[in-house]
Formats: C-alpha cells, structure tokens, sequence
C-alpha cells in the first residue's frame, strides 16, 4: 500500500470514527450537480447559509419546495411525498451577474442562482446538495460554477 493509499484510508476511517463520513459528488444527474452528505438536513440547511452568508450574498429567496409539494401533490393526485425535506436559497453575485448577460443578454434565466437542500423520504441518513449547471462550455460560465461549487464545497466542510 503507497502512502497516498494509506493516507486517505486513514482520513476515511478517523472520520468514520468522529461520525462524518466523507462527502461525495458531485454527481452530474440531468442538469444538476449533486453532492451528498450524511449530515441530517437542518445541519446541512445551516452549513449552506453560512457559506452563502460567507461569500457575502444576501438571500433574495428562500422556496420551501417540501411545504408546496406537500400542500399540493394530493390535490394532484400525488400521495407519496419524494422530499422529507426540501428548501432551495435564491442569491446573487452582481459582477458574475453583469458578465454573463453583456456575453449574451439571454443568460438572465441564470440569474438569480439557485442551490438547492434536501433529504428524500426513501433515503433517510442522506442529505443532498444541488444547483444546476450552465449549459455549454462558454467561459463566461466558469464563474458561476466556480461560485457555487465554492459554496457547496465550504458547507460540506463544515
């Protein structure tokens, strides 16, 4: 076993040990980026407002997606509720913001960003964090990816 090997079954075990696993992801799953974590939700939901709260963004939204989904679904003919919880944070970052529409005024749907909290009620003990890829490889992307997986990131460390 090479010392890198044994390095990260070490840091596995020692936090297997401490009650946090290691997170994975991201997983590309349609349009969304999606990381996991066996954090339960109002911790993760916490760890993903300070990192926002961090980077110096102010919330313009908060969707509760687990209340409309469940006020609604029966109405609709949806008995099983998918969420255990759900909760999706709105936000912006101006000079990203600025750069992406003066590269094509269509990017505005981008705006604002979005990353998304949530547990599934077939998956108990998983929390996920979500946020939807730009389409394309246009550089004036990379911002943007780069911010959100930043905040994404510095929750799953906390």
């Amino acid at each position: 076993m090479n010392k890198l090997t044994f390095f990260l079954l070490t840091l596995a075990l020692t936090m297997v040990a401490c009650g946090q696993a290691p997170a994975a992801g991201p997983e590309k799953i349609g349009p969304a980026l999606v990381y996991t974590t066996d954090n339960d939700f109002e911790w993760a939901k916490e760890n993903l407002l300070t990192a926002i709260a961090d980077k110096g963004l102010v919330l313009s939204a908060t969707l509760h997606a687990t209340t409309m989904l469940n006020r609604t679904g029966p109405d609709l003919g949806f008995d099983k509720a998918v969420y255990k919880d759900a909760e999706t944070y709105l936000f912006c970052k101006a000079d990203i913001s600025h750069k992406l529409v003066a590269a094509n005024p269509h990017n505005i749907v981008l705006c604002p960003y979005a990353i998304s909290v949530y547990t599934l009620t077939d998956k108990p003990g998983v929390t996920y964090y979500s946020y939807r890829e730009p389409y394309g490889k246009e550089a004036t992307y990379k911002p943007v990816v780069k911010l959100l997986e930043s905040i994404v990131q510095e929750a799953l460390d906390q």
